[in-house]
């Protein structure tokens, strides 16, 4: 599990997980051979085979695959997740994109792999932010569980709320609640790499309990973060 900004990355076998629904939109991609997905949305489908397919935000659904996957977790409120709706994305053209990546980019460096693969699906690099924003930028990539409101944020930034809100979501591409909530994860991530147990990796990003961030974490991409150590797979989230 690879966490970059307001995005985030799976490289590895299917997970084979029940059905379920995330609270990010996901791009799911079969590496080298199709996927069988079934919806259970409005509209339920029966299952069918897929290269690439992308699944809306809290829709409940069940993915069966038997080798190599890529999972793309995108924020519902960012640009990225309105982009990648209007995207057509090509199955041969994109998973030899998409293969080139995992092939030349380690997954250690968690910020470039995602950037190169949500390039490889057509979404723009994400700029540099202004020096505006730079310092609360910092801190809220640092310590994001001591900057917990838009207020502490604008102030770093020496601007009003209702300005920093505004500046914050074009130059990010996501609101502030939601890009500290992914920082926060990211910052689970990094704890969780450095080997911390759950209940420290909680309390240092700013969870109530172990409990509380298995909760979130779950809901935002399917699995819990105990599922993930147990099946050994490795979490990357630099904290820049």
């Amino acid at each position: 599990m690879l966490l970059s900004g307001a995005r985030a990355a799976y490289i590895g076998p299917g997970l084979n997980l029940a059905p379920h629904k995330n609270a990010v939109a996901t791009v799911a991609i079969g590496l080298d051979q199709s996927f069988d997905l079934k919806l259970f949305g409005a509209e339920p489908t029966d299952f069918a085979a897929h290269r690439i397919a992308v699944i809306a935000p809290q829709t409940r659904h069940h993915l069966k695959a038997n080798s190599a996957m890529i999972f793309l977790y995108l924020d519902p409120y960012s640009d990225d997740y309105a982009a990648i709706e209007r995207s057509a994305l090509d199955s041969t053209a994109t998973t030899q994109a998409l293969r080139s990546c995992v092939n030349s980019i380690p997954q250690s460096d968690a910020a470039n792999i995602v950037a190169a693969l949500c390039g490889a699906i057509g979404l723009p690099e994400r700029r540099r932010p202004s020096k505006q924003l730079a310092l609360a930028l910092q801190a809220i990539e640092r310590e994001p569980q001591h900057i917990s409101t838009i207020k502490q944020a604008a102030e770093l930034a020496c601007l009003s709320p209702s300005r920093f809100q505004h500046v914050f979501r074009a130059e990010l591409g996501v609101p502030f609640r939601r890009y500290r909530l992914w920082r926060r994860m990211a910052l689970v991530a990094n704890d969780m790499r450095a080997g911390k147990s759950l209940t420290t990796a909680a309390h240092e990003a700013g969870f109530a309990s172990s409990a509380h961030l298995s909760t979130a974490f779950k809901a935002m991409f399917g699995i819990r973060p105990s599922d993930l150590l147990a099946l050994r797979i490795r979490i990357e989230g630099p904290i820049r």
